[in-house]
């Protein structure tokens, strides 16, 4: 049906009510018996400032305002209601004795919808009322349909969020999950992913980046080394130093991990692509799979690239013992042709940051690993 929704037919038959302001009683009364006579209610006001009180309070479908009244006149009654939007659809009927011209031409620059002479004539105010009332239900009607389809549209954009938010949240779950399956093939812990993530947000938005990015970043980085999952065991949990053809097939875990993430929909799985295609890249061009060279780098893969080297200083790895973070930094800066300068001094800036998000994200596998420094 309509859900509670007033019908034109219905809104039109609804009994309307009339407000009459005016400071002489003999005319509030002579409308009052007319509106009557009509089957309609009449509220009476006897100057300006109660006429707008009473429009606010009881929300008349019509008012009809004498020109001279105490207070404020019947012009300035109009200017305001017409200038208000809760207000400015009243239909105003501007009742006067002065005849002269410009008095009218002022009613009408106002906003009043109509205006009448007094004496006022039977059979020309019954007309006027009635072309009134037509004219403010049909405008309610507009008024009610347009909110009930603004509720609609809210209604539909609520539930497009929710929709949207169970898709996002269904790629982070996928971003974890396929995190996770690299990470325990390579002895790594939950605590590794969740660093790279929070070391990665905080580098990201301290350089600037759009918050878009930044998440996209943060939920992606993660995924860095998905592409571990093809590399053979004897490989990837080989205690000590790779011999370069080990090392060669140790560097296809770049593009392992891309070709699995390839063709994504989202914009975390494409920032989780780049970042496991060029997070091995270097600024001086040193770097795998594609040599790329400073800006040529995407920004995230930047990024991971030094943040990823950090926390594997730090960490305890088959071919060496932790480092702590002051002998981590200093190795950083020894090798710093490879990274990004601005991303670099961003790090710096934050040093005593990255090291509290070690300390404060080390999980039951990382401490029986790593030695606390």
């Amino acid at each position: 049906m309509n859900d509670g929704q007033l019908t034109l037919g219905q809104s039109i038959q609804q009994k309307a009510r009339i407000l009459v302001a005016d400071d002489d009683r003999f005319y509030l009364q002579i409308f009052s018996d007319l509106i009557a006579g009509l089957g309609f209610e009449s509220i009476t006001a006897t100057n300006g400032h109660e006429a707008i009180e009473k429009v606010r309070s009881h929300k008349p479908d019509i008012l009809i305002v004498d020109v001279v009244m105490p207070g404020i006149d019947g012009f300035e009654v109009t200017r305001r209601l017409k200038g208000d939007p809760a207000t400015m659809h009243l239909p105003i009927v501007i009742v006067t004795s002065l005849s002269d011209r410009g008095s009218k031409l002022k009613g009408l620059q106002f906003g009043a919808d109509e205006l009448s002479n007094k004496p006022v004539d039977e059979t020309e105010f019954r007309a006027r009322v009635g072309n009134l009332l037509k004219v403010k239900r049909y405008e309610d009607y507009l008024l009610d349909h347009g909110k009930k389809l603004e509720g609609e549209v809210v209604d539909k954009t609520v539930q497009l969020e929710r929709a949207f938010e169970k898709i996002r949240h269904g790629y982070v779950e996928t971003v974890y999950r396929l995190t996770l399956a690299a990470e325990y093939r390579d002895k790594e812990t939950g605590g590794h992913i969740k660093r790279i993530s929070l070391y990665s947000q905080l580098l990201a938005k301290h350089i600037g980046l759009p918050e878009q990015e930044v998440e996209a970043i943060f939920f992606g980085s993660p995924m860095h080394d998905v592409g571990k999952i093809g590399i053979p065991d004897s490989v990837l949990l080989k205690e000590g130093t790779h011999t370069p053809e080990e090392f060669e097939i140790m560097k296809t875990h770049a593009t392992i991990g891309a070709n699995i993430l390839r063709d994504p929909d989202s914009v975390i799985l494409r920032a989780a692509r780049e970042i496991a295609l060029t997070h091995h890249e270097r600024w001086d061009g040193k770097g795998y799979p594609m040599g790329l060279r400073g800006e040529e780098i995407p920004v995230s893969g930047r990024i991971v690239h030094l943040v990823d080297i950090y926390d594997a200083l730090r960490s305890k790895r088959p071919y060496k013992e932790p480092f702590d973070h002051k002998k981590t930094c200093s190795i950083i800066d020894s090798e710093a042709a490879r990274f990004d300068p601005g991303i670099l001094k961003g790090f710096h800036a934050l040093a005593e940051e990255f090291s509290c998000l070690f300390d404060d994200n080390i999980d039951e596998n990382d401490l029986r690993k790593t030695s606390r420094l």
